[in-house]
């Protein structure tokens, strides 16, 4: 075997010291292609790792058959044919190979072309595996995120009208199969969703997996003209068809996020943040579904995400532009004041005054709503033990959030208010809003019971808006049932609402609690349902709800503060 002779006079034996001794100081397959001669030699590590027979190869070209991915050889014989002929003096793709399991790797292969003695050819070069620099993933065969931002940007400066559409696929409860299963199953699981898209889409439709259990499809334009609907609804069938053949032994679904728009000025970065967007979207209105990247809708959380960021920094000063404002209840037997509802407002610099119905969703998503609520407990109690001067029996109902009920020891909050403000138990009234509550756990119950041992009074709010129920009342025994305003709104319209609230609070009395009948606005409203014995009223024709210093003196004709 003296074909090798031609590379300076060497040896055979001479040319493989060199190569291992290179290989010694590098990750990357050495090697030596004789383009003239069709003989390949590598480095004794490339056979552990691929099926070479051994590290001297006669006849590579069938050789090679057997090592590269089918689909990437024919690219790959071309590329050679070009070095071989001279129409190129180097080599640098990326394409695949299989390794000894049969598992597809991504490789970068680069070499230089020389000529030796007898006018022979050589190749040489090193061929590195692109999973370890994270440009291709050996899980599923397909290329990484690293790689499609390179592609991506040249697309997006070369040639933005090509792309068509891109499409990021998310499965909806990977996290579960890898708890429940193993890393192992959701290896499997990721190799058979990319084997799934693979068969999907068309010839020159790009895969890639992004992090953990997402894929980026993208459509430059050479595919066969298939829209994204249509090749999610495929993959979800197929997946499905999958999940039936294994008698549902496992069971998973995928989520899409798609961008359709003019790609011009695009950078890489928002092409990520939108799919993300759009995948989240359609994870977040019930996953197993596909949902097309909305602007409007962007808009809207870029600036929820601001708004969550002034919140933290006016809750991080000392609770700045938070204020608490009191509505007044009044005793439904002679219109007199009995109490109020503590209601949180918050004003920023840049936004001006925030709706509740806006901030206190965002303060609840980022748990800040518990920081916050101690806030306004403290507020509220301080407040309730000043007007008990001029109230005697006065009561102050503060709202809670589920994310206070369930992350926070609000019972330890409570007491500790209590004992801090010197207020009375029974001068606290905490109200839940029934829609958010219909499933209480043990540990909420005993809550709800510790609560009522302490002579701490619990509401019901906004009863008929959710899932109204008798077993539910009689679950956290709330003393108070607050009959909401829309709920009001159809009595006032219709006999039938009319009569069902009327039952209602004769069975809210038969269980020993008591009614208070929210947004009454007109006279003509509070005749009307005064007839159906509530309790307590509250609304604007009683009052609005308004700050402390306000509220005193429209109520308890206070003009100076003591």
């Amino acid at each position: 075997m003296n074909y090798l002779s031609t590379l300076q006079g060497m040896s055979l034996e001479q040319i493989q010291a060199v190569i291992e001794i290179m290989q010694m100081s590098s990750d990357a397959y050495m090697f030596i292609l004789d383009l003239t001669a069709d003989t390949y030699m590598m480095a004794e590590k490339a056979t552990k790792r691929f099926p070479f027979p051994a590290t001297v190869i006669e006849n590579c070209t069938d050789t090679f058959k057997d090592i590269v991915y089918p689909s990437d050889y024919d690219m790959l014989a071309a590329e050679l044919e070009k070095c071989r002929s001279g129409e190129k003096d180097g080599h640098a793709m990326e394409y695949r190979w299989l390794d000894r399991m049969n598992r597809v790797v991504w490789i970068s292969c680069k070499g230089t072309v020389v000529t030796g003695a007898e006018g022979h050819r050589l190749l040489i070069g090193a061929v590195s595996e692109m999973g370890a620099r994270a440009k291709a993933d050996n899980i599923t065969g397909l290329r990484r995120e690293a790689r499609f931002r390179l592609n991506m940007e040249s697309a997006l400066r070369d040639n933005p009208a090509s792309v068509r559409y891109l499409m990021r696929i998310g499965i909806d409860n990977f996290k579960e199969i890898n708890e429940k299963e193993g890393v192992e199953a959701g290896d499997e699981v990721l190799r058979e969703l990319a084997d799934c898209i693979i068969k999907t889409v068309d010839e020159g439709v790009d895969i890639y997996r992004l992090v953990a259990d997402e894929f980026m499809i993208v459509d430059s334009g050479t595919g066969g003209g298939k829209e994204p609907r249509a090749i999610y609804r495929q993959i979800q069938e197929t997946i499905a068809a999958m999940a039936e053949n294994k008698e549902y032994s496992r069971f998973y679904t995928v989520s899409g996020g798609v961008l359709e728009e003019d790609f011009s000025g695009r950078t890489v970065e928002e092409l990520m943040r939108f799919t993300e967007f759009a995948l989240n979207e359609a994870k977040r209105n019930g996953r197993n579904q596909m949902m097309v990247f909305d602007r409007a809708a962007y808009d809207i959380y870029l600036k929820r995400l601001d708004i969550r960021k002034s919140l933290r920094q006016d809750v991080s000063h000392d609770f700045r532009g938070f204020e608490v404002y009191y509505q007044p209840i009044v005793s439904a037997a002679d219109y007199k004041l009995i109490g109020a509802e503590a209601l949180l407002r918050w004003k920023n610099e840049k936004y001006g005054s925030v709706s509740p119905a806006v901030f206190v969703p965002i303060l609840e998503e980022s748990g800040l709503i518990i920081p916050v609520g101690q806030h306004v407990l403290w507020e509220a109690a301080k407040t309730c033990k000043k007007w008990k001067q001029y109230v005697p029996g006065f009561h102050i109902n503060v709202n809670l959030s589920y994310v206070q009920l369930y992350k926070s020891d609000l019972m330890r909050d409570v007491e500790r208010c209590i004992q801090e403000v010197g207020i009375e138990p029974e001068s606290l009234v905490l109200e839940l809003t029934e829609s958010g509550y219909i499933e209480t756990s043990d540990r909420i119950k005993e809550l709800f019971r510790d609560l009522k041992s302490r002579k701490i009074d619990l509401a019901l709010d906004d009863f008929g808006t959710g899932y109204s129920n008798m077993r539910y009342l009689k679950e956290i025994d709330a003393k108070t049932v607050k009959i909401d305003r829309s709920f009001v709104v159809q009595a006032l319209r219709n006999e039938y609402d009319y009569n069902i609230i009327s039952h209602i609070i004769d069975m809210v009395h038969s269980l020993g609690s008591v009614v208070c009948m929210e947004g009454i606005e007109e006279k003509e409203e509070l005749s009307k349902m005064m007839a159906t014995k509530p309790d307590m009223i509250q609304g604007y024709y009683f009052g609005k709800p308004a700050p402390a210093g306000q509220f005193e003196k429209e109520f308890l004709q206070l003009t100076d503060s003591p």
